[in-house]
């Protein structure tokens, strides 16, 4: 590893981190351990840290990698209540980690990067920002630049919602003032989000329509709580805690066997669709049920869910699952492609997020006007981990010169 450069005047370069999300915060983290490097500043839209953990306080909510591995390897919390941690928990870990490491100090709270350029005469990045508190504008000139802007907080919202005359809300910005005790609400969507919030709110309403566009593999969760006894072997006896998380980590990693097309792997995943159906017939006897619920593409073609919940939910009486395509929205009414129509009182959006478009055009400017966003293309591919499923949307500027190792 290298060592931050010093400059003839004594200073070291100057960084602008955007997001105060786990990307954001092990940046700025790292920044202090391995470079010694004080100079950088935290731009964060939101009032408080956190990225994902922070805009997503939806029932249920929670993390689908195992507490042990979705947390810094420098910083292990040897305090998890459960294997699956929940959003408050891990938002109070994020909290705890930035008070520790005196990062708040270097947040800009309410203050949105509106544009960075490379100017070659400065040799530097300048950055425009807008502070929504205050209605303040500015510039920063920074050596290097890193994003942190996770995708998992920006609502897909479709247009065709716009119509809904009752309360609506996405997920991601839960309307915890609206009481959804005997409702007939509605929730759109399949993905992990819905998954995670019709178990929490089943019990609740009244009426549930469920509305699916395509099914997705789930497989079982076996969300224990960690004992006292764990924790304390976790954090006073020596190796157990590096030893589970590595097995652990290990352990999941492996599963990307599963999804490469080599013949000896595709034995593997045959075996986990083997698992996964077996587990849906398990837990759903009503065959018209289950064929909705069953997926009609391979395993691996989009992320697989683990719930234990998500099943024992859709089978209660006060549920209905749609597979027909929505045509329209009138009212407080749904109307479908099969000709039925149900009318609720709330309607909730498990519609996805903006992942690929996450850049805007002009956003980024490098060195000759090269625009980041047309470089890149609708969609910029990346590696996405098992375990880790934050840090790869992070990506970083340099300018030439700037020494960082």
């Amino acid at each position: 590893m290298g060592l931050t450069r010093t400059y003839k005047d004594g200073t070291t370069p100057t960084v602008c981190i955007i997001g105060a999300g786990f990307s954001g915060l092990c940046a700025a983290i790292r920044l202090q351990t391995q470079l010694n490097l004080k100079a950088y500043t935290i731009f964060e839209l939101e009032p408080e840290l956190g990225g994902t953990w922070w805009s997503n306080t939806y029932p249920g909510c929670a993390c689908d990698v195992k507490s042990i591995n979705y947390q810094f390897s420098f910083e292990p919390n040897y305090e998890w209540s459960k294997t699956y941690a929940g959003q408050q928990e891990i938002w109070e870990y994020q909290r705890k980690i930035a008070k520790k490491y005196n990062l708040y100090e270097k947040i800009r709270f309410r203050t949105e990067v509106t544009h960075a350029e490379w100017h070659q005469d400065l040799q530097q990045w300048v950055l425009d920002w807008t502070n929504h508190n205050t209605g303040e504008t500015g510039q920063m000139n920074a050596d290097v630049v890193f994003s942190g802007m996770g995708p998992l907080r920006i609502p897909q919202i479709p247009k065709q919602f716009e119509d809904f005359e009752g309360p609506k809300w996405h997920t991601a910005q839960w309307n915890h003032d609206y009481d959804l005790t005997n409702r007939r609400v509605a929730v759109v969507g399949s993905g992990a989000s819905s998954i995670q919030v019709v178990p929490a709110i089943v019990d609740k309403v009244k009426k549930l329509e469920f509305y699916q566009r395509s099914a997705t593999y789930i497989v079982p969760r076996r969300n224990a709580n960690n004992t006292a006894l764990w924790k304390f072997l976790f954090k006073y006896i020596p190796f157990v805690h590096f030893l589970y998380y590595k097995l652990t980590y290990w352990g999941t990693e492996f599963t990307i066997r599963a999804f490469s097309t080599k013949w000896q792997h595709t034995i593997t995943r045959r075996f986990a669709m083997l698992l996964a159906w077996s587990y849906r017939l398990w837990q759903i006897r009503d065959k018209q049920l289950r064929a909705k619920l069953t997926p009609n593409y391979i395993l691996g073609c989009r992320r697989i869910v683990v719930s234990s919940e998500y099943y024992p939910a859709l089978v209660k009486k006060n549920v209905s699952v749609h597979t027909a395509t929505i045509t329209g929205v009138k009212g407080q009414t749904l109307a479908l492609s099969d000709g039925s129509q149900q009318e609720v009182d709330a309607l909730i959006l498990a519609t996805g997020f903006h992942v690929q478009d996450i850049l805007e055009e002009g956003f980024v400017i490098g060195k000759n006007k090269c625009d980041l966003f047309k470089v890149w293309g609708q969609d910029p591919k990346t590696y996405y981990g098992i375990t880790s499923a934050e840090t790869p949307n992070m990506f970083f500027l340099l300018g030439p010169n700037t020494g960082l190792g």
